[in-house]
């Protein structure tokens, strides 16, 4: 599988959801700074705790 066909499938998977949060923007941005938050959330973790074993 090539990057074009990731694309592709990307394309076809998100597409609804993009028209809907073009519908709703607020709807969105929720989901998208959920998404960024949870992003942030494992790199702060990763970067300042430390793994007790």
């Amino acid at each position: 599988m090539s990057a074009s066909t990731g694309i592709i499938f990307l394309d076809i998977f998100l597409r609804p959801f993009l028209k809907l949060g073009l519908k709703f923007p607020i709807i969105g941005l929720v989901v998208l700074a959920t998404i960024y938050g949870f992003i942030a959330y494992v790199v702060l973790k990763s970067a300042y705790m430390t793994e007790r074993y």
